[in-house]
């Protein structure tokens, strides 16, 4: 433990007061730091710059650096898809927290301007993201966050301009940018009054750090009549449904494919299937139904004339796309395509067999679909980053499957 600073003799001499916790002092290096005391301790900002006064590569914020490295990339020409990895994202989420804290503190100590800067900042990282993440879930994770980000900063925007110029002709432009403000007439405005109503409509937003970088915890979990939903810092409890109980299989099992006759035996409680000893003496649960191939056609002559239509359509427009060099459009086309071939080879066996349904298969496949989308509609009431999760991941039809990014894997609790 040797060189452990022992801070004893500065916190004697600064009690805590709850009121009276926050300093701005000159720092070592000349610049300005906030003080923040704590009950047992002592938080330290930067004025300005990133707050904990760490440089990336050069760069003052992690945000700084991802722009000018897409700059220079797209200068050169040499990447059409810049893309943040999870890892990245994760950091960037960080890089918000540090941002966030010091914006309470700066709302604390009414530096309008600062505050408006890092709100604005705090907005910029989240659009950033939004737009560059790969993983959907890192997309969506600030979405919660947004509109409480929004009205911080249209509060602290109001505030600096009132503090500039206590005017009425302020008031007048603050009052039609701000509907909190669209309460006062058009008198005589009271300052006191404005900066008193402006500071408690985000009173709830600043009271507690946005989850931006959440708990890892993940958690599916039957409690009695009840489910225990965790994801990414957010908790919901749902009403037992027999969709709930499906998405929980599938969740244990990922990449697992589970026929639609398995979940539903599943549901009921009983084993699922015999057991079948396949030719090289292993056993294997037989899932399909016996009469499967007793049925009609998954797919008919005109549905199947349509996927090929289809097919040479999108494989003109990705083309074109590649000629005019749209990644957008080509990705979106190949996309595309990849449905359709998936939905192709479910319909088709081998050497170009029609495969069959039963209508005990289709019966099965419409309730399990059913089920399941109600309970992600459900989840995504309380959760909303968790429902565009599953909404992405899950696959449903004959055969279900819940298929998480291969980088970015959820570690679920049950």
């Amino acid at each position: 433990m040797n060189g452990v600073v022992d801070l004893r003799s500065c916190l004697e001499s600064w009690p805590f007061d709850e009121a009276k916790n926050i300093r701005i002092e000159h720092g070592v290096n000349g610049r300005d730091i906030i003080l923040v005391r704590q009950p047992m301790g002592l938080e330290q900002y930067e004025v300005d710059g990133r707050p904990d006064g760490r440089q990336v590569n050069g760069m003052e914020t992690v945000l700084d650096f991802h722009q000018a490295r897409i700059n220079g990339w797209i200068q050169n020409q040499t990447a059409l898809v810049f893309e943040l990895t999870p890892e990245e994202c994760a950091e960037l989420f960080d890089e918000a927290n540090v941002f966030y804290r010091r914006l309470v503190v700066l709302f604390r100590v009414k530096d309008w301007p600062r505050a408006e800067r890092d709100a604005a900042q705090i907005l910029r990282l989240l659009e950033y993201v939004s737009h560059r993440a790969q993983c959907s879930q890192d997309r969506l994770r600030l979405e919660p966050w947004r509109p409480h980000l929004t009205r911080i900063h249209a509060v602290a925007h109001a505030m600096k301009l009132l503090s500039e110029k206590p005017c009425q002709d302020i008031f007048q432009k603050v009052r039609a940018t701000n509907s909190i403000l669209q309460i006062f007439d058009d008198g005589a405005a009271d300052y006191g009054m404005i900066e008193e109503v402006l500071v408690e409509s985000i009173r709830d937003s600043l009271a507690g750090l946005p989850a931006f970088h959440p708990s890892k915890e993940m958690c599916f979990l039957r409690q009695g009549d009840y489910w225990k939903i965790q994801y990414q810092g957010h908790t919901t409890f749902l009403k037992s449904m027999r969709g709930l109980h499906c998405l929980a299989c599938l969740l244990r099992h990922p990449g697992r494919e589970f026929h639609v006759s398995e979940l539903l035996a599943h549901l009921l409680e009983v084993p699922a299937a015999p057991t079948a000893v396949l030719a090289n003496g292993s056993q294997h649960k037989q899932l399909v139904p016996p009469r499967l191939a007793d049925g009609i056609p998954i797919l008919d002559t005109r549905a199947k004339t349509e996927y090929k239509r289809r097919v040479t359509e999108l494989r003109q427009e990705l083309e074109e796309a590649e000629q005019f060099n749209d990644p957008n459009r080509a990705n979106n086309a190949k996309h595309e395509m990849n449905v359709i071939t998936q939905q192709l080879a479910a319909a088709i066996g081998l050497g170009g067999r029609e495969r069959k349904i039963s209508s005990e298969a289709e019966r099965a496949r419409c309730a399990v679909t059913k089920r399941i989308k109600q309970a992600i509609q459900k989840i995504a009431g309380g959760i909303p980053t968790l429902g565009h999760h599953l909404t992405a991941r899950v696959k449903t039809g004959y055969f279900c499957s819940y298929n998480p990014y291969p980088d970015h894997p959820v570690a679920w609790r049950f």
